[in-house]
C-alpha cells in the first residue's frame, strides 16, 4: 500500500507535487528523502511509526523540519 505524505510546508504547491511524483519512484522514506534532496537539499522524510497503524504515514519536510505555512511561500496561490 502507498504511504500518505503529510507534506510540509503544505502550501508550497510545487513541493508537494514533487514529492507525491517522486514517491511513486521510491520504495521506502530513505529512497524519497534522497530523490526530493535532488532539488530541495534540506528535505527531510520520516515514517510514523505508531503500532497498530493500519496506513503507513510520512512525514515530509521542505526545510527539515516543520515550519509554519505562509502566504507568499513558493508555490503559495491563496
Amino acid at each position: 500500500m502507498r504511504p500518505l505524505l503529510i507534506v510540509n510546508p503544505a502550501t508550497d504547491r510545487a513541493f508537494v507535487a514533487f514529492a507525491e511524483r517522486m514517491l511513486g519512484e521510491s520504495g521506502s522514506a530513505g529512497t524519497l528523502q534522497a530523490a526530493l534532496r535532488v532539488r530541495y537539499p534540506d528535505a527531510v522524510v520520516r515514517a510514523r511509526e505508531l503500532s497498530g497503524e493500519l496506513v503507513e504515514i510520512w512525514y515530509v519536510y521542505r526545510d527539515g523540519h516543520w515550519t509554519r505555512s505562509r502566504q507568499g511561500d513558493p508555490g503559495d496561490t491563496r
